[in-house]
């Protein structure tokens, strides 16, 4: 009967190729082929405003549904989606446009047909469970990390607007590229709650998936149903993305109710009973498997107050366990031409620590977190010493009758303290002012390092530290502050804050060079370009250029998705790198792009004394590019994340990594300068003199070094 009934529809669904629809603001959408149908309607491909016009979706439901549970769906998804796209939209959740009724000729009879459509951005891609099909076993551990982390990224948007999604599962997650990354993003909201709303009425299960819902989404009234909900669906994809196994397996056609049972019952699932299915690189990884085993359990748990409260706090979680199982490859052997990207140093190469060094760890254990609403207070942080390099020179040489560089490029050479570790933890951004104080933000506020003393800075309700990803030094003591929502704010040593003014409200900001009061700020926007590459991208490069506080270029830079750190060379020309190896330049107000110089994201670039400058990136990557921008790979001694970059006045580059890695250039290679420090934060700010080196840790830590 239900073929007979879907049959019948066929000549309404024909008809509706070629139609224009016309949306609640009156745009017109021209209607091509149908690329997909289900039982409740049909998905258009379609033009917005004119037929060559921007390609997007339509989707039309079927009106043998229109009267049923269907249609609350259907409009309740597309008011959850407009929800989500008002102010900055997440690139992470298909982008809602338009909701509308369209009456159509009807090819049943005289009375036309009244069809309710929603419009969403066009994703070119495919599904994660096409993708996980073709796979025969578990995806490689990079490529689940960055999944994992779009997918909580979006579903943490979707709860800051009161909403569950509740039917997270690899189908209603697409899978594209943009500007050469691979992106996740969330879509089929039709099945959402608005948490802050009585459900007690609601009975009917609503479709749950099996094998991704928790238990408490089967209840009568699902009133447990909460963030917390959709973060056991988030494990269970995780899962399925590392092992290629479904989390809770079961047969089609099977009763609900027992894999119901044996989700409340069963032990739970383990990453190590599968290793056969997993990727090599986690397969024999016993302390990466234990770290995943032990999230995953815990976000498993039947009752959801054990769970992880929200999605990013799962991610979170889970990023120890991905890093463990991304550890650095071994250095190649000698005599095998190196790649730049694969130099790394080994544990057993690493500078040994000195008999009278504490064991990693002693006297530093993290303070416990402010509260949220309260900046870092100070903190007396007395200096510990933690390790000297292993060194290198040749036996005839000693330190004193070496040359400066040489010396300077010996690890042994250098001593290193770490004072106050753990003191303001999860810092996001941090810079220094003032020959060497540091000025940092995080989840709890602005503080600023003064003769080791962390003082909370209070800011206006304008410069919220939450929406903060940047710090950079103006001169004077001053700094500057952007981030999300294009905010750029200059925060004077008084404490007094100017905010400079930019008009569009859908920019986030990644980095900022300043010299002379000229200050370039670059990061990313809604792509707003022509042509094939606007289906492709929801962002783009954008650079914007103050004089003073005066706005003077705002510039989109299309070749790329995203611009993170900007440079002004000795010649006065801006350049800036982004994602996949893109470098770009501006001349004059115009974004040129010069080269895309690797695979990797780069994410800090700096001017060198030679008129060209030196770029870092994600993976250890890192090059030189002379004054006429050709470019030069060079080896680094970690494969972590270089996420800080500082050349000082004297020519040295110094730059740092994640899990407290510092190298330094020398000689067209990245020397890792340090033993192990004891603590394993990320380095997020870094600067030098000619016999000295500082760096913040994303803990609060402050990490200074001394050439002997």
């Amino acid at each position: 009967m239900a073929q007979v009934q879907e049959a019948r529809l066929v000549p309404l669904r024909d008809s509706l190729v070629g139609r224009v629809l016309h949306g609640s603001t009156g745009v017109a959408y021209h209607l091509r082929d149908c690329i997909g149908e289900g039982g409740q309607g049909w998905v258009f491909r379609a033009n917005w405003g004119d037929p060559s016009g921007h390609v997007v979706v339509v989707k039309v439901l079927r009106p043998d549904v229109v009267a049923t549970e269907a249609l609350r769906r259907f409009q309740r998804e597309a008011e959850v989606l407009r929800r989500l796209s008002q102010g900055t939209p997440n690139p992470y959740v298909v982008r809602f446009y338009d909701h509308a009724v369209a009456n159509v000729p009807s090819p049943f009879g005289p009375e036309p047909l009244a069809l309710p459509y929603t419009v969403l951005e066009y994703v070119h891609g495919t599904t994660l469970e096409a993708v996980l099909k073709a796979e025969k076993r578990g995806l490689p551990v990079a490529r689940v990390r960055t999944l994992c982390r779009h997918i909580a990224l979006a579903l943490d948007a979707v709860h800051q607007q009161k909403v569950v999604h509740r039917d997270l599962k690899p189908s209603n997650i697409l899978i594209t590229t943009e500007g050469g990354s691979e992106v996740a993003k969330v879509t089929d909201f039709g099945l959402v709650k608005l948490v802050d709303v009585n459900l007690a009425r609601t009975t009917a299960l609503a479709g749950a998936s099996l094998g991704y819902a928790p238990p408490e989404q089967y209840e009568q009234g699902n009133e447990r149903v909460s963030p917390r909900t959709d973060v056991f669906s988030l494990a269970a994809v995780t899962y399925e993305m590392l092992s290629g196994k479904l989390a809770f397996p079961f047969i089609e056609g099977e009763n609900p109710l027992l894999i119901v049972t044996r989700i409340l019952n069963a032990p739970r699932p383990s990453l190590k009973k599968v290793r056969a299915n997993l990727p090599p690189e986690l397969e024999t990884n016993t302390q990466a498997l234990d770290a995943f085993d032990r999230e995953l359990m815990r976000a498993f748990a039947a009752d959801p107050a054990v769970r992880h409260a929200t999605a990013l706090e799962l991610s979170n979680a889970l990023e120890p366990a991905f890093r463990m199982a991304m550890e650095e490859r071994p250095a190649p052997p000698v005599g095998r031409e190196v790649n730049p990207f694969e130099a790394t140093a080994r544990a057993s190469d690493a500078p040994a620590l000195p008999p009278e060094a504490p064991q990693r760890g002693s006297g530093l254990q993290p303070r416990a977190p402010a509260p949220e609403s309260v900046a870092p207070g100070p903190v007396d942080v007395p200096p510990v010493r933690v390790a000297r390099g292993s060194g290198n020179l040749p036996a005839a040489m000693s330190r004193e009758s070496a040359p400066p560089e040489v010396q300077a490029g010996n690890p042994a050479a250098w001593s290193w303290q770490v004072v106050g570790a753990g003191s303001a933890p999860d810092l996001r951004a941090a810079t220094f002012v003032n020959d060497g104080e540091a000025f940092v933000v995080g989840p709890h506020g602005f503080a600023r390092l003064e003769r080791g003393r962390w003082k909370a800075v209070s800011m206006p309700e304008t410069v919220p530290a939450t929406a903060i990803r940047g710090l950079c030094p103006l001169g004077g003591g001053s700094v500057l502050a952007f981030g999300d929502g294009g905010i750029v704010a200059r925060i004077a040593p008084s404490g007094a804050v100017a905010v400079w003014r930019v008009p569009d409200s859908e920019i986030t900001f990644h980095g900022a060079v300043s010299h002379d009061g000229t200050t370039t700020l670059v990061g990313e926007r809604p792509f707003r370009g022509t042509g094939p590459r606007s289906v492709q991208a929801a962002t783009s490069g954008v650079i914007a250029q103050f004089k003073e506080e005066r706005l003077v270029v705002v510039a989109d830079a299309n070749a790329c998705a995203r611009l993170r750190g900007v440079a002004r060379l000795q010649s006065g020309k801006i350049v800036a790198c982004g994602d996949w190896g893109t470098i770009v330049r501006l001349e004059l107000g115009v974004v040129d792009q010069a080269s895309a110089v690797c695979n990797g994201h780069l994410t800090h670039a700096a001017a060198t004394p030679d008129g060209g400058f030196v770029v870092v990136g994600l993976g250890g990557h890192a090059l030189h590019m002379n004054a006429q921008l050709d470019a030069q790979l060079e080896a680094v001694q970690t494969t972590r994340d270089l996420v800080s970059l500082h050349v000082g006045a004297d020519g040295q580059a110094w730059a740092g990594s994640t899990q407290a890695r510092l190298v330094r250039r020398s000689q067209g290679s990245w020397i890792r300068m340090s033993g192990e420090l004891g603590i394993s934060a990320n380095i997020i700010a870094i600067t030098c003199g000619g016999r000295w080196v500082r760096a913040v840790g994303s803990d609060g830590a402050l990490i200074q070094g001394v050439l002997h």
